[in-house]
């Protein structure tokens, strides 16, 4: 008997025991008892013979396969064929599968910088992988906190310095605020990965510098392949958009916010108490820092915006509950009411 590959084999009698270094697959047989039949192992095809795996046994760096030639009684149920062409085959693909797991691993180590690229490029990361799209820009959403934590430590060591805080750190502060907690609503409400400003114009960057417009790429496909898109019924596009907006709703007014719920099937119950607890949290933070500021009129605007936080999360048990900040956001969903 000829093994292939790195295999190695013993003859012994009738038995032929063969020892491999990658799992084939391949079941042993199950033994008659008093309450089961018996069940026969897998039949293999080796060199113009049929052979029945009659035990397989796990070894610290691969499996001992033991054969016997197969009995004529027994219907063959699944069959494996061992020779060249199959081995190579089974090489390559746990070589692939070796390359991929990899892959996978360095994707979830690096999640902290992936988690920053464009969602699709997330998604097909994703599906090649084996990884969670969504969890990768989880973990990127900290390395944008420490980020925006150093920004703010910069604002404060300035403002304790009694040094005049630079325009350019109250603008990234502000705008690493917004985009963060922007992504974090995406995660956190549709489970759908977001990519950062910055990780998108990378992106670009590298592909426009590689100049892959292959098929690989998330932004173009050859010619002669590309897939038409049937246009979104106007249904769903505004669910899709009442859904991202979802958030800002629950500040509309209460005749707003039943009016969407009629049209859209929209529930204030969902969000409503989260994002009044999240706006009350930074509005104790704004009176905190107002007051080691001495800023009254800041103070006095936070601690009216806590107020209010306060009354709605009292008054969201009997209906949605509007705020003024609801006058603000209006606009941005006037198109779904």
């Amino acid at each position: 008997m000829t093994p292939f590959g790195s295999d190695r084999v013993r003859v012994d009698g009738e038995r032929v025991v063969l020892s491999s270094r990658l799992p084939k697959g391949w079941t042993a047989r199950v033994e008659k008892t008093l309450t089961t039949a018996e069940f026969p192992g897998t039949a293999v095809l080796w060199e113009e013979q049929y052979f029945e795996v009659i035990d397989a046994r796990p070894l610290p760096q691969g499996v001992r396969y033991t054969l016997e030639p197969w009995r004529d009684h027994h219907a063959m149920r699944v069959t494996y064929r061992y020779d060249a062409g199959s081995e190579a085959a089974l090489a390559e693909e746990w070589r692939a599968a070796w390359v991929r797991e990899q892959k996978r691993k360095t994707a979830g180590a690096l999640s902290l910088l992936t988690g920053h690229l464009p969602a699709i490029v997330q998604e097909r990361l994703g599906a090649e992988l084996g990884v969670l799209p969504s969890r990768m820009t989880q973990w990127s959403l900290v390395s944008e906190l420490m980020l925006l934590a150093i920004t703010i430590a910069y604002i404060v060591s300035e403002k304790m310095a009694q040094r005049p805080i630079p325009a350019w750190a109250v603008v990234v502060a502000a705008f690493l605020f917004l985009e963060t907690g922007f992504r974090f609503l995406i995660v956190w409400t549709q489970h759908r990965p977001a990519g950062s400003t910055l990780g998108v114009i990378a992106y670009i960057v590298y592909w426009l510098m590689t100049g892959r417009r292959d098929e690989a790429s998330p932004f173009g496909r050859p010619p002669g392949h590309a897939t038409p898109i049937p246009a979104t019924p106007d249904d769903r596009v505004h669910h899709d958009a009442l859904l991202l907006r979802e958030p800002l709703a629950t500040l509309l007014p209460a005749t707003d916010q039943w009016r969407l719920r009629e049209r859209y099937g929209y529930d204030y119950r969902h969000l409503a108490g989260t994002v009044a607890g999240v706006i009350l949290t930074f509005a104790i933070l704004g009176v905190i820092t107002s007051i080691a500021s001495r800023a009254v009129v800041t103070g006095i605007v936070a601690f009216l915006v806590a107020a209010e936080q306060i009354a709605r999360l009292a008054a969201l048990r009997r209906g949605p509950a509007p705020s003024v900040l609801g006058w603000f956001v209006r606009p941005l969903l006037r198109k779904l009411l």
